[in-house]
């Protein structure tokens, strides 16, 4: 029976194992930064998802028509735009602005195309209608930036992206 040879150019066992070690400590590396880009990602959607905006109408007299913005956080967002359509008419040149929005709820009334000073909606007596199934008053886009200073946008059906 003969002696088996391994070429040099194949290595010893020690090296072998050395080299699959290496290849899973890099594996393992990749994987756990994926893992807590995914993880910070989460964590910065979460309050990014507790804003909103939808155009509704005062129903008491004198009828007033604008916009509801709210911050369903524990936290405040910055420099807030809401653009949308009101009356049939897109607002995108002239939109609702908060340097600071506080959490809460607050409608914004449009009047002769100038929006006034927003109002908490419990400062409002009667109620305010969402309105839901028309083209004419609705939500075009939200563009804010969330408390760890990261600048986001949403379109008209509120879906967020990071810009």
């Amino acid at each position: 029976m003969g002696i088996l040879v391994v070429p040099n150019w194949v290595g010893d066992m020690p090296t072998w194992i050395t080299t699959l070690a290496i290849v899973f400590a890099g594996y393992q590396l990749l994987s756990d930064r994926k893992r807590r880009a995914a993880e910070e990602d989460r964590m910065s959607k979460a309050q990014a998802r507790k804003i909103s905006a939808w155009t509704a109408t005062a129903v008491t007299a004198p009828r007033a028509y604008g916009l509801v913005v709210s911050n369903r956080s524990d936290s405040t967002f910055h420099n807030v735009e809401v653009t949308g359509i009101l009356h049939g008419v897109d607002f995108t040149a002239n939109p609702v602005r908060f340097t600071v929005l506080p959490p809460g709820d607050y409608f914004v009334e449009q009047e002769k195309n100038v929006w006034k000073f927003p109002a908490h909606v419990d400062e409002r007596e009667g109620c305010l209608r969402p309105y839901t199934q028309t083209d004419s008053y609705r939500v075009l886009g939200l563009d804010f930036t969330d408390n760890l200073n990261q600048r986001w946008s949403a379109n008209e059906y509120m879906v967020l992206n990071k810009n």
